[in-house]
């Protein structure tokens, strides 16, 4: 049986009953990211979905969703995955294929500015863009690394494993800001792989 799609009003509702029973940390840290939206794009307007509020707009679609936890506040980024990070917000451990967040446990921990400038970058994405993107999304193994697993017989066994644990392998070793920092986590992951283990 069909639901019903809940009218304007009811949806105003809900939106307002999600910030106004959200635990009193989470208050302020809400009141600073949807400042920065409106900031960033007056078009972008807040609809219920999925019990939290998301804000969409004509040709993105969804851009960004708001969810309270016991601990802390995210803002996610639907097409994340095409967004670049200057600021290094993005909190890799609740990336997921397409979609990107950025956590907050404070209210002084809002960047209003760069969210602004993040929200701004995500509504010139087209809708569905990431999805098709991830799809063709090809790993590029550097040579030294890849050198280095050829070198010990590893490089078969690293390409048959996962994609997802190929791809955080590589971005281990090429966010290695220093040589010897790199060396060495090339140096790991082939022991890892000689190993059978994966990404973790």
């Amino acid at each position: 049986m069909a639901t019903t799609k809940p009218s304007a009003e009811q949806i105003e509702q809900k939106l307002a009953t999600f910030f106004e029973s959200a635990p009193a940390f989470a208050q302020p840290i809400c009141e600073k990211i949807r400042t920065a939206i409106a900031a960033a794009d007056p078009e972008l307007k807040a609809t219920w979905k999925w019990s939290v509020p998301v804000y969409e707009k004509p040709g993105p679609g969804m851009v960004c969703g708001l969810g309270i936890f016991k601990q802390h506040v995210s803002l996610s980024f639907f097409q994340g995955a095409l967004l670049p990070d200057p600021h290094q917000l993005f909190t890799k451990s609740l990336d997921a294929k397409t979609m990107r967040s950025i956590k907050f446990t404070a209210a002084d921990q809002v960047p209003e500015e760069k969210l602004v400038e993040y929200v701004r970058a995500a509504t010139q994405l087209k809708a569905g863009t990431a999805a098709k993107s991830a799809e063709r999304d090809v790993i590029v193994v550097p040579e030294d690394l890849k050198q280095a697993l050829a070198e010990s017989q590893q490089l078969e066994k690293f390409e048959k494993l996962a994609y997802t644990h190929r791809k955080e392998y590589v971005r281990w070793v090429t966010e290695a800001k220093r040589p010897e920092t790199r060396d060495n986590r090339i140096l790991k992951t082939v022991e890892r792989i000689s190993e059978g283990k994966k990404f973790s």
